[in-house]
């Protein structure tokens, strides 16, 4: 019972800055008792979500067009566009997959309380660096928000210069004006740190869920390498080692069904992000305050990517690795040589996250998409010189 209790509490620590994130933008999942006031409440705040991250954006996409001739502000207003716009997306999509969320945040919670000590350690050794790496980002996007929401205040009231917003927009309107700058002033901050919760939300619970998700894979690695045909329960125990590999299966297919779609648009937009991102800061060279708002930006954008592509990477790894373990298993001699056959015939299949079926999240594809992103800032900076 005392064990039961402190693998509660265990789970509960790790999970909660994560659950916080979550829920501050409405995409952790209601229990399947919640009342009806909690889902109203849900409902209302997700429809203030909408309205304020998609009336930024609009203002800054006017913003964009406003400054169409001006390749710096034109940058620096497609960056905010570009990470408004997945912003949205990833509202939509979390949204919509709320039967999917609550099924992956179930399963993680019963992994943690209710597996076996030998289990629970392999879930520690596979997931902690998640959970800490996740906390790490919490804390840089945090950082990189209060940033660029006071730099302006600063440049505006303390060196007296030109009025503009922490996330750029533009309002037809006298914006530089008070009281409509204050007012406009808030709105662009509230706005951003609405984006800025899905950005810590949205990629810490795909971490996490897809890290618990390879961890799945690692238990049932170590039980098939346990499996001896000296054991007079043998037969049960690759049973339930198949059953595991089902449910395996089945959690990670249920994170591609929520994440594939946002992972198309993450690793397209991604691009974009870290070329203006990066092209920015090399225009900012004299401005120590921009270049520290651009810089703590371009950092958090390549982790972000980075959380997707670690994560995808190790359910692939996990997942392949399966048969190899099924084939280590002390099989000679046992009844069990079929069942073992067509586990590894199926690992010969691993799971992965997709972005929408073009390709896997992984290492490899982390590399290319900074690897295009960088070209694509020599062209910039070459339009630039001309």
């Amino acid at each position: 019972m005392e064990r039961q209790v402190s693998a509660d509490k265990e789970y509960y620590d790790l999970i909660k800055p994560i659950m916080v994130a979550a829920k501050f933008i409405s995409i952790w999942p209601l229990e399947r008792d919640h009342s009806t006031r909690a889902k109203l409440f849900k409902t209302c705040h997700v429809l203030w979500l909408f309205f304020t991250i998609i009336t930024t954006c609009a203002g800054i996409m006017a913003d964009l067009v406003h400054n169409f001739n001006d390749l710096d502000e034109l940058t620096a207003c497609a960056l905010m566009a570009s990470a408004f716009s997945l912003a949205i997306i990833r509202l939509i999509i979390f949204t919509s997959h709320q039967k999917d969320m609550l099924y992956v945040v179930e399963t993680m919670r019963k992994d943690w309380t209710c597996s076996s000590y030998e289990d629970r350690v392999i879930l520690k050794q596979k997931c902690l660096f998640a959970f800490q790496i996740a906390k790490y980002f919490a804390i840089m996007v945090t950082v990189t928000i209060v940033t660029f929401t006071c730099i302006p205040i600063l440049e505006v009231y303390a060196l007296g210069r030109e009025r503009i917003f922490p996330f750029r927009g533009y309002f037809f309107v006298n914006q530089s004006i008070s009281p409509i700058y204050e007012c406009l002033y808030v709105f662009n901050v509230t706005g951003g740190s609405f984006s800025a919760g899905t950005i810590v939300g949205a990629t810490t619970f795909n971490l996490v869920a897809t890290t618990h998700g390879s961890a799945k894979f690692a238990v049932l690695r170590k039980k098939l390498e346990a499996i001896s045909s000296n054991d007079p329960n043998a037969d049960r125990a690759m049973a339930n080692c198949i059953k595991d590999h089902q449910n395996a299966i089945t959690f990670a297919d249920t994170l591609e069904r929520i994440v594939n779609i946002l992972a198309l648009g993450q690793f397209v937009i991604s691009t974009g992000l870290v070329c203006f991102a990066g092209f920015q800061i090399t225009s900012m060279m004299k401005n120590k305050a921009r270049l520290m708002e651009y810089s703590m930006f371009l950092n958090a954008a390549i982790l972000e990517l980075f959380m997707f592509s670690f994560s995808g990477n190790a359910l692939i790894d996990e997942s392949d690795a399966v048969g190899e373990s099924a084939y280590c298993s002390h099989w000679i001699g046992g009844t069990f040589g079929r069942s073992l056959q067509i586990v590894m015939m199926r690992s010969k299949v691993p799971s992965r996250i997709t972005a929408a079926k073009f390709y896997s999240m992984s290492l490899e594809s982390f590399a290319q998409v900074l690897s295009t992103s960088f070209s694509y800032i020599i062209v910039l900076m070459t339009a630039n010189e001309e």
